[in-house]
């Protein structure tokens, strides 16, 4: 497929929402019912001014011990929104995605949520893409002892994003696929 698309042909809509008011205890519910790992925050008015994840919750809520009916998303959440128009290029997100670390892009035009790209989106559309997004986060690669894996082969660990996951750190190349250490001990 080619790598031109627009980020509007690739985009997943709905976007599950939640509001700055909201606790902690709620956005994990719904993550946990959607099966996603995050929710775009809204205004009172319906406008996207944040974002909050699965790690955000786990370094905010989880790590510190505490209650997450106590927490507010207000309290916990990365409202700096990195977010992209539904007339770029899947390649702009790409990059985009790489260069600040993150991996996934509210689509906005004009203040409205109209979708959201992630890198798992991207990589199901065009392989190539994975390593554009490689080169633009300057993922060098190096070799480590496998022991804990199958002694018989060579597996090369790289910053990069898990092909199974979509998770953006520490994968290993194993098979043909790039895996971050919680899908590989499940595998």
């Amino acid at each position: 497929m080619e790598i031109n698309l627009r980020v509007s042909e690739v985009m997943n809509t709905p976007v599950e929402t939640v509001s700055l008011d909201a606790t902690c205890y709620e956005v994990a519910n719904i993550l946990k019912a959607k099966d996603i790992g995050a929710l775009t925050i809204v205004d009172n008015l319906s406008k996207p001014v944040g974002i909050i994840t699965e790690t955000d919750m786990l370094k905010n809520i989880v790590a510190k011990n505490l209650k997450s009916k106590d927490v507010l998303v207000k309290e916990i959440a990365s409202l700096k929104l990195i977010s992209i128009s539904p007339n770029g290029s899947i390649m702009d997100a790409a990059e985009l995605m790489a260069k600040k670390n993150i991996k996934r892009l509210p689509v906005i035009e004009n203040d409205e949520l109209l979708g959201i790209i992630t890198v798992s989106d991207i990589i199901s559309i065009s392989p190539k893409l994975f390593e554009i997004m490689k080169e633009a986060s300057k993922m060098e690669e190096t070799y480590e002892d496998t022991a804990n894996y199958i002694s018989d082969y060579e597996e090369s660990t790289t910053e990069g994003i898990c092909e199974i996951c979509g998770y953006h750190g520490n994968v290993h190349y194993i098979d043909g696929q790039y895996i971050c250490d919680d899908c590989l001990e499940q595998k």
